[in-house]
């Protein structure tokens, strides 16, 4: 039966059984001319949009893991936008010619007027530095701080919100270690240097990864070189607290002290420290358990570990951020502690995840990591329970000797660890590497994680020779004695260092009994007759006892910062605090914004200047102030602008004594213009080789 069409367009079927050939082959072609005029084309095979294509295992696992790195590459810069902006604002008052420490004169002091190649290498290499630039060409070096800070405020939010590569990552890191280079006092602190130290491994993690052409970084590597940071901050953290022998530590009662005595208390650290005392001696216990046994779980294989000890992690970042202001050092934390989400590719999928056997296993490897970490807490942190007739009273049982003995195979199992588990995420790297990259450059990929695998080794034994230095026995061989070299030569960059936060505490009163709490601290009194003494007030630290605590994290007034520091010891030791009086004495504009601008001497400097040291606490019982105080002793005794003692500083350290002009230089009043040209200028020129640089990638791809 042959199928044709008529004008009625209805089928009609013929019997041709009986037909000729010719006139069946004649009828099947009119058929098939008027059926292609009248059906439609057949549909063409349309392929599936990229988002329904199943994906393969490694891109699975890869899209999966991005989801940290991008996170914690988001925090990374929301943290150098924090430091940079921080930063700024405090620049004329500490760095400038007219400032505390003056960042133009140290530099020049480092260096002979006629110094010659070699003698500006050396300088560049101590201290290492892009303001040497505008020392060289005699150009103004505030300025040239005020630039690098400008850029590195615009790179980071850029990197913030459209998100930043290799490049922006790496020009953030120079800016900052030019600045904390030349900061001196003020920029030693150690969430300068463990950002620099993030920041830096940052830069490599930054790089492009994945199926791109321009693939071969090791991804794998630098995360567990992240891990290993955090493990690195958090155990030198802990171990260090035992090894002092502070007795708060042993006590428990370092929380006693704590709130009130660390430098910048928040509002909810003085409710907390009304808690009873058993309830706080757990939390510092609690506290040396995440910090010690805990960070086992960090170095972990295994996801659910990881994730027991992230949470851990957190709980006590979170803590701390909410009774002090420690600036953008949690966040920082955070941000390691994110990485710590990142699978490690080999867990099943969600199909075998619903098995019981499966399932049953994920909860035994649960209850293992937190086997590990009581087994630990029981061994290096037991606790002893005395009764009496006035409660219990709750201790450690132990002491700095057997923390010591403890101290070497936790070193060596960590180092062992870390290091085998490197070497495992760069033999990854490297076959990932050459399997994800076109075929022509298949060798060119595997080289290029084949010598990032081998820099992140160097790094990872150098970072190791500051977690060993807990223990000094464990360097003393021709190996850590020539690491130990090479993590001296490499410290003015601050790649890595080592930690050691809240050591000691201070404060202590009673000897570490948790009784009586005398935070020690600076209180400025000025005067224009000699008689009436009114008091400088500062805009976060402590000073009038109604003065309500603040939260003021992620900035760091740096100044008030240092004050707490002062207190610790005397006017003579820190030099700076002999500036501070001194520019005060001459009512230094810049000096004065670090102090509260509705102090009682905004409008004419007092005549004479004086320090006395106050033993503070936090209040007790229903009042309406915050602090308690006693007068404790004299700390820098009457001085007026023409002291002695404030000129002989000013010689010796080389600060100005010039006194300041009422009228503002017109350089002083173009600073911020000129800033904001130089760093829209560089932030163009950026935009425009990047721009450049993607508008020519597709055509060098196409040449491969």
């Amino acid at each position: 039966m042959v199928r044709s069409l008529e004008t009625d367009t209805r089928f009609v079927y013929r019997d041709t059984s009986k037909a000729k050939p010719s006139e069946i082959a004649k009828k099947d072609t009119t058929v098939q001319r008027v059926d292609e005029e009248i059906l439609p084309a057949p549909r063409e095979t349309v392929p599936k949009p990229q988002h329904m294509k199943r994906k393969t295992k490694e891109e699975t696992i890869e899209e999966r893991t991005d989801k940290p790195r991008d996170l914690f590459l988001t925090l990374l810069a929301f943290v150098w936008f924090c430091a940079f902006t921080s930063l700024y604002v405090q620049l004329d008052g500490l760095f400038g010619r007219d400032g505390l420490a003056p960042a133009e004169t140290n530099m020049r002091a480092r260096i002979a007027k006629r110094a010659g190649l070699w003698e500006w290498v050396q300088a560049s290499r101590s201290t290492p530095s892009l303001l040497w630039v505008a020392v060289y060409y005699n150009l103004d070096v505030l300025l040239g701080m005020k630039l690098l800070c400008g850029a590195g405020v615009l790179l980071s939010l850029h990197a913030v919100r459209n998100g930043g590569s290799g490049w922006i990552y790496g020009t953030l890191w120079v800016c900052y270690l030019s600045l904390v280079s030349v900061g001196s006092t003020f920029m030693q602190f150690q969430w300068d240097t463990l950002l620099l130290e993030v920041g830096f491994l940052g830069i490599w993690l930054a790089c492009p990864t994945g199926s791109q052409p321009f693939s071969g970084y090791a991804p794998r590597t630098i995360r567990q070189l992240l891990r290993f940071t955090l493990f690195k901050l958090m155990l030198m953290s802990g171990v260090v607290k035992l090894q002092s022998g502070c007795p708060s530590w042993y006590k428990l009662t370092a929380l006693s002290y704590h709130f009130a005595t660390q430098c910048l208390p928040t509002p909810l650290a003085w409710w907390l420290s009304k808690l009873p005392e058993n309830l706080l001696k757990l939390s510092v216990w609690s506290a040396l358990v995440i910090e010690i046994p805990a960070t086992a779980l960090i170095l972990s294989p295994f996801q659910i570990h990881r994730w027991i000890g992230f949470c851990l992690q957190v709980l006590l970042q979170v803590a701390i951020m909410l009774t002090g202001n420690y600036n953008f050092f949690n966040l920082l934390t955070l941000g390691l502690c994110v990485l710590l989400l990142d699978p490690n590719g080999k867990q099943k999928n969600a199909r075998s995840l619903m098995s019981k056997l499966w399932r049953v296993l994920h909860f035994l490897n649960f209850l293992l990591g937190l086997a590990l970490v009581a087994v630990g807490a029981h061994w290096i942190l037991p606790l002893s329970f005395a009764r009496s007739l006035t409660g219990t009273s709750i201790t450690l049982d132990t002491n700095p000797a057997r923390i010591s003995i403890q101290t070497k195979p936790i070193l060596l199992a960590s180092s062992l660890v870390g290091l085998l588990y490197i070497l495992a995420c760069g033999m990854l790297d490297v076959k990932s590497a050459s399997r994800r990259s076109f075929v022509s450059s298949k060798f060119r990929a595997s080289a290029k994680s084949f010598l990032v695998v081998v820099g992140g080794l160097i790094y990872f034994a150098t970072s190791c020779t500051a977690l060993l230095s807990l223990d000094s026995s464990l360097l003393r061989n021709p190996g850590g004695m020539y690491a130990a070299e090479v993590y001296g030569a490499l410290s003015p960059y601050h790649i890595t260092s080592g930690y050691g936060l809240f050591r000691r505490m201070t404060g202590m009163g009673d000897g570490g009994n948790g009784q009586l709490v005398e935070r020690p601290e600076i209180i400025l009194l000025g005067s224009k007759d000699g008689e009436n003494w009114e008091e400088f007030d500062f805009r976060h630290k402590p000073g009038n006892v109604s003065w309500v605590p603040t939260m003021v994290a992620p900035h760091q007034p740096r100044l008030d910062w240092q004050m707490w520091f002062a207190a610790l010891g005397s006017a003579e030791e820190h030099p700076w605090f002999i500036n501070l009086v001194y520019k005060l004495l001459h009512n230094s504009k810049a000096v004065r914004d670090l102090l509260n601008p509705e102090g009682p001497f905004a409008d004419a400097p007092p005549r004479y200047i004086k320090a006395d040291l106050y033993k503070y606490d936090f209040s007790k019982g229903s009042t309406t102030d915050w602090w308690n105080r006693k007068f404790d002793r004299r700390y820098l005794d009457v001085v007026d602008a023409d002291s002695p003692i404030l000129m002989q500083y000013a010689n010796a350290y080389g600060f100005s004594t010039e006194k300041p002009s009422k009228r503002v230089k017109p350089h002083q009043a173009e600073d911020l213009q000129e800033t904001i040209l130089f760093t829209c200028a560089f932030i163009a020129v950026y935009e425009v080789v990047r721009r450049s640089l993607e508008v020519a990638r597709p055509s060098l791809v196409g040449s491969r």
